[in-house]
């Protein structure tokens, strides 16, 4: 059963709130699938924090991200699918991210594009506080 849009909402939430980091990237290259839908590797440099170790500022970092192209059927799924021309046009994102043995990769709730660099947030989750109150509610 497929969930309802505050459903998702208060997923993105939660998962943006349990990032590890909250960061800008200038983006260096997109790597496109040979076929649609696929999996499109970002890679780019921490170019502004807003939550995680200030030391990561300009460390590189590499994601893959589900992509399409206009016509692609796509499989029902809660997978955040971006077009190909988002991606291709990005030059700076705001992402979520968490860490592991590895590196980065995308905490989940998705990543907004940006025309420039920003000294404040642009990609913020209304629902994070409802997200909190029903954690606490849920605690007592």
């Amino acid at each position: 059963m497929a969930l309802l849009p505050s459903d998702y909402a208060r997923r993105d939430a939660s998962a943006a709130r349990h990032a590890k980091l909250h960061v800008q990237l200038e983006v260096t290259r997109v790597t496109l699938p040979p076929h649609t839908p696929g999996e499109a590797v970002v890679e780019g440099r921490i170019a502004r924090i807003f939550r995680g170790d200030p030391a990561r500022l300009s460390t590189p970092v590499s994601f893959e991200v589900p992509c399409y192209r206009e016509g692609d059927r796509l499989p029902p799924s809660g997978i955040r699918w971006r077009l190909v021309e988002d991606l291709e046009r990005a030059r700076y994102i705001e992402i979520y991210l968490d860490t592991n043995a590895v590196g980065v990769m995308d905490a989940g709730p998705g990543f907004t594009v940006l025309e420039a660099l920003t000294d404040t947030s642009r990609f913020v989750f209304k629902y994070i506080e409802e997200d909190e109150e029903v954690e606490e509610e849920e605690e007592a």
